[in-house]
């Protein structure tokens, strides 16, 4: 897909497209919206890693001022599309420059804009916007800062400041924490009677046929109280900062890109996942990536699980420096990991649920009940332990693919020491067993469980990469050794399926259909302590089949498949996680059919308009990156094959689904890169520069 396009106007896409056309730089991100839209339609100027509460409401990233706000009427209609109908109308992002363009005709004139945040310099976003007379006409404009943010959980500024000089708009605002962020807003006028508002310019002309009026837009945002008097944009100044940015985004998508030959449709899903992916990404980034990106304020911003688990896979083969700087925002928060172990007493480092800055901002009522309002209580933030784990596991896997030892000295061997003495506070011991009671498994439909196959499992292979780390002469060894030994492992049932957790098999028999025809509200939650699916066998997303994947080696095909077919008619998938993992168990179990459609689910999570945007009566709407990884590693790991031979070397068994001709792409391997082309007859591994 070179370009997303979509044709006509509907009020109820303004949500959907706002996440399907977001543009960023992984520290900012701007929603796909129109310029005469404000707070009410969802526009957001996001700030990754930028955190701020309001009274007791949740903490949350920022949004800032929009500065893009602009509104045209003339004489004949007013040109906005909340307000008139446009006779046409064309949205369209493209994908391997990041740009979005709208094209809208109105009886009176024509509307074009474009936009992007800049991947060459990140402290920017531009935006050119022009209108073209069709008849004669005397033409009002309000252009500048739209001072109304839309706020999850706000306000978060305590106190602003605007100034209107020299073409220029700034906004200084400090948030209820005392922080500070700045944006200076320069404007480009041609041929317009100006006159200065509070934190607007409105414009005046007239109009003759066919004439055409541009204003240019330079921003920039800084994380302190700067006045730049010194920016300037026009037309030369526009282009210099787009050929840049163009630049710079193109060799990362063409770096990160997926060909696929025989399939157009997969091809354009999985080339915006890659977009999806890469807007994201940013080097000089030391927060981590948020579960909903730069989407939003949506799950407060933070950073979950998924980033190690899903986005850290795509970016060791992509981009290692991304992955490296993901893990070392983990190793640089340890200390706040082990304070709050601590706040619930225990020992060792738990990595929060909801990470902001390392500190757990998970609360205790996620959801609320769509029928009273009322917050439901969920235990999230304390049971979810299998955080630790994920944590160790996901540094293992970047150091096999890498090579790259040096973390552990930075930090990344304390944690993992500091995670396992975690576990070994937390077991309970029957039996001479070790097991792990009151905790929730990637299934959060069912909370409070003991011995979760994931969690157990997941520790388990934990520790074994830490014992592989650690010194011969390490004191901690031995008592590592006893604790692997005796971590309890669910049995298998004599049909070989694992049970999910304890007392899992006694729950109602039902199907994911038989629970969905019990629900009275389309948002209503399914978990918690009067879900529909609480009681029940069904479960939210991959947990057993989860275990299986990330680690396949450990289990026979066999195995892979009993529990495959058995899971898969009790899984809702009612998280973006679910459908990637289930792609790959389907592969390895030959239901290709179902692999394909799980695939295809995870590619397009984003560009259809009927997403999942409640749990509850709380919005989670925006961006699902874990989605749009799953669905790229979907390729590398399952269609394509990846793995490290018995001559540790890099290779591939390729599974290619019926119709792909080819697939071609680059990969990163042990400080080397690689092209891989892969057809119905071989696989060509070539060493590139």
């Amino acid at each position: 897909m070179k370009t997303l396009v979509k044709k006509g106007y509907s009020k109820n896409d303004i949500t959907s497209f706002g996440n399907m056309f977001l543009i960023g730089n992984g520290k900012f991100g701007y929603r796909g919206t129109l310029e005469e839209y404000k707070s009410d339609n969802l526009v957001a100027l996001n700030v990754a890693g930028f955190y701020d509460r309001y009274k007791n409401l949740w903490r949350e990233t920022i949004n800032l001022p929009n500065p893009f706000y602009i509104y045209v009427k003339n004489n004949i209609e007013s040109c906005s599309v909340l307000e008139n109908e446009p006779c046409s109308h064309i949205i369209s992002l493209s994908i391997e420059k990041a740009i979005f363009s709208r094209n809208t005709e109105f009886k009176s004139l024509i509307i074009k804009s474009e936009r992007f945040v800049s991947q060459s310099d990140d402290t920017s976003l531009l935006l050119h916007y022009q209108i073209r007379a069709l008849k004669d006409q005397n033409v009002e404009i309000d252009v500048g800062l739209d001072k109304n943010i839309w706020d999850i959980n706000g306000p978060h500024f305590k106190k602003t400041n605007y100034k209107v000089f020299n073409n220029k708009i700034t906004f200084n605002g400090k948030t209820n924490e005392n922080k500070v962020i700045s944006l200076v807003a320069t404007y480009k006028f041609s041929n317009f009677d100006v006159k200065k508002g509070e934190t607007m310019y409105h414009l005046s002309s007239f109009l003759k046929e066919n004439e055409v009026r541009n204003i240019y837009v330079l921003v920039k945002i800084f994380p302190n109280e700067i006045n730049r008097d010194s920016i300037k944009v026009n037309k030369q100044i526009y282009n210099d900062y787009k050929n840049r940015h163009i630049k710079a985004f193109k060799d990362k998508f063409l770096n990160a890109k997926i060909t696929i030959k025989g399939d157009k449709n997969a091809q354009d899903e999985l080339d915006y996942s890659i977009y999806q992916l890469l807007i994201l990404s940013n080097k000089d980034n030391k927060n981590s990536i948020a579960a909903r990106g730069v989407s939003g304020q949506t799950y407060k911003g933070a950073i979950f699980w998924d980033t190690e688990i899903f986005l850290n896979p795509f970016f060791i083969f992509t981009d290692p420096i991304i992955a490296r700087n993901n893990l070392l925002y983990r190793i640089n928060t340890l200390k706040e990991a082990k304070e709050n172990a601590k706040l619930h007493h225990y020992e060792g480092a738990f990595y929060p649920w909801e990470s902001q800055e390392g500190k757990e901002m998970c609360s205790k009522y996620n959801v609320t009940d769509v029928f009273t309002n009322e917050p439901i209580r969920t235990y999230f933030n304390e049971k979810q332990i299998h955080t630790s784990a994920d944590m160790v596991n996901s540094l293992e896997e970047y150091i096999k693919f890498t090579k790259d030892y040096s973390l552990l000295e930075l930090g990344g061997l304390e944690m993992m020491k500091e995670c396992i003495k975690f576990y070994m506070s937390y077991k309970k011991v029957i039996n001479n067993e070790y097991h792990f009671f009151d905790v929730i498994g990637p299934d959060e439909y069912h909370e409070r469980v003991n011995d979760n196959f994931f969690t157990n499992y997941s520790i388990k292979k934990a520790s074994e990469v830490l014992l592989k780390y650690l010194p011969k002469n390490d004191v901690f060894r031995d008592e590592v050794v006893d604790f692997i030994d005796k971590i309890y492992i669910p049995k298998q049932d004599k049909n070989g399926i694992f049970e999910q957790f304890d007392g899992y098999f006694d729950l109602e028999d039902v199907k994911v259909e038989d629970v969905r025809k019990r629900i009275r509200h389309k948002n209503e939650y399914w978990g918690g302590k009067l879900g529909v699916a609480t009681k029940t066998r069904v479960i939210k997303q991959a947990d057993v089949v989860a275990t299986l994947m990330m680690f396949k080696d450990d289990f026979s095909l066999k195995d892979i498949k009993n529990n495959y077919n058995f899971y898969l008619p009790y899984t809702e998938h009612g998280s973006s996680l679910s459908s990637s993992i289930y792609s790959l168990c389907a592969l390895l179990a030959k239901d290709y059919k179902t692999s394909y459609k799980m695939f295809r689910q995870s590619s397009s999570i984003d560009l259809g308009t009927n997403q999942k945007m409640y749990a509850g009566g709380i919005y989670i709407g925006g961006t699902h990156p874990a989605s749009n990884a799953g669905a790229y590693l979907g390729v590398i790991r399952g269609f394509a094959g990846i793995y490290i031979d018995e001559n540790n070397q890099l290779n591939f068994k390729p599974n290619l689904i019926h119709g792909w001709k080819m697939l071609s792409f680059k990969i990163n391997f042990r400080n080397k890169k690689y092209q891989i082309t892969i057809n119905r007859k071989d696989v060509k591994i070539e060493e590139i520069l």
